[in-house]
């Protein structure tokens, strides 16, 4: 027998076989030899003894593993119905995957959502309003439904916002003042006054009777039109055009002066005094209609706005007859144009509340908002030239505030209605 052979020591070949064929290929297989070894170490009953552990081991994994299964197997069934699903809504009843043991902050989101429409993409929704208009239009129709608050849904929670700030920022009181302010302008309050004074047949003829005055005066120049046989213009000193701010020389009856009709003012020029009772009862008739129109719109003024969406998509409809839009398309364009209006709204009315510029300003920065912001989301929306869409926008805008303007003067029938109604019970 060759000695080289029957060595492993010195014979490489036999020790690389060797070695390869000691090497495991698997873990199974490192477990089973480690069994064998065992069970050639201890007698039979030993081994019978470790078998019988391992196989306990083994099977306690794998109920563990069976149990965590179960547990997420029961995740991916809807909580209400049972029914198993493939994503996070159940197709059958509709409700949201999620645990049933809810965070704080989950349950005030959630009764957030139930109670005031409140939906975490709505400053996202807002802010797409706000910067680029019509797009959110452009996407509804296009079926973008998921990436944006619904129309509806939207104009709802600033419909919320409004009538919340009525509530907590006390705008009863500040709402019947600004209409009173209206009622006692010196616009209005002068014409208030002419108008008593050429009704009352006695005081007609003690300006008759009464000689001329020329003074400066600051009022509207359109009196003079109005009311030629009291009171005329001599010199114009500056128009304002429409505005209360006229200065002009003026020739009145004396006794305006010595009744203080008009009174003398700290820069030299008379204005009418608003403190003066020629037109007290039509001001107070004024008043009592405002307090009362003011009700009415602290109520059902938002409401009002989201019902005339309707009436601007068929001014729409009106002014693009010639293209096959459906009066969908209108409708969407609608909602998201009185969703703008309801937030220039509400921010205004916290502008006039916290710093109080003039309303004549205000109404002014309203106008401008409102009628750019028609033209560039009607440009978007429908596609048209810039001429073709600022045309479009103004007429639309027109029909739609005329039909407004005819449902506003129903509602200053109805406050009058009213007025009338509750003084015919205390007289």
């Amino acid at each position: 027998m060759n000695s080289k052979q029957q060595n492993p020591e010195t014979n490489p070949d036999i020790i690389s076989k060797s070695d390869s064929e000691s090497t495991p290929e698997t873990i199974s297989d490192v477990v089973d030899e480690s069994i064998s070894d065992a069970a050639s170490e201890v007698n039979s009953e030993t081994t019978d003894e470790v078998i019988e552990e391992l196989a306990e081991y083994a099977n306690s994994e794998n109920e563990s593993e069976e149990d965590e299964e179960d547990d997420v197997y029961s995740l991916e069934k809807c909580l209400n119905c049972g029914t198993e699903l493939n994503g996070i809504y159940c197709h059958n009843c509709g409700q949201h995957i999620t645990d049933h043991a809810m965070t704080v902050k989950q349950f005030i989101l959630s009764y957030l959502d139930n109670t005031f429409l409140w939906d975490p993409q709505h400053l996202k929704t807002i802010w797409k309003l706000i910067s680029r208009p019509g797009l959110l239009t452009k996407e509804y129709i296009a079926g973008k439904f998921v990436s944006q608050v619904q129309p509806l849904k939207l104009n709802m929670f600033l419909v919320v916002v409004f009538l919340t700030l009525f509530v907590f920022l006390g705008s009863d009181q500040r709402l019947n003042n600004t209409m009173k302010e209206i009622t006692h302008d010196e616009m209005v309050f002068s014409s208030l006054q002419l108008e008593g004074i050429s009704a009352d047949e006695d005081y007609m003829k003690k300006i008759k009777n009464s000689p001329r005055d020329t003074v400066k005066i600051i009022a509207p120049i359109h009196l003079t039109k109005e009311y030629p046989h009291i009171i005329s213009a001599k010199d114009i000193i500056f128009d304002s055009e429409g505005d209360v701010h006229d200065k002009w020389v003026a020739i009145v009856p004396h006794v305006f002066i010595e009744e203080e009709i008009l009174k003398l003012d700290n820069d030299g020029c008379y204005r009418f005094n608003t403190e003066v009772g020629i037109a007290a009862e039509d001001v107070e008739l004024f008043d009592a209609i405002a307090e009362q129109m003011s009700s009415l719109a602290k109520q059902y003024f938002p409401i009002f706005l989201l019902l005339t969406a309707p009436l601007l998509a068929f001014s729409l409809r009106l002014v693009q007859f010639r293209k096959r839009r459906s009066f969908f398309t209108h409708f969407i364009f609608s909602m998201h144009y009185i969703a703008f209006v309801e937030l220039v709204i509400i921010i205004i009315y916290l502008i006039h509340h916290f710093f109080q510029p003039s309303l004549s300003l205000l109404n002014d920065v309203f106008a401008i908002c409102s009628c750019v912001y028609f033209a560039i989301a009607f440009r978007r929306v429908y596609g048209t030239s810039w001429f073709r869409s600022v045309t479009k926008s103004l007429v639309s805008s027109l029909i739609y505030y005329m039909i407004c303007l005819l449902i506003f003067m129903a509602l200053v029938f109805i406050a009058c209605v009213i007025v009338a109604a509750k003084l015919e019970f205390e007289a």
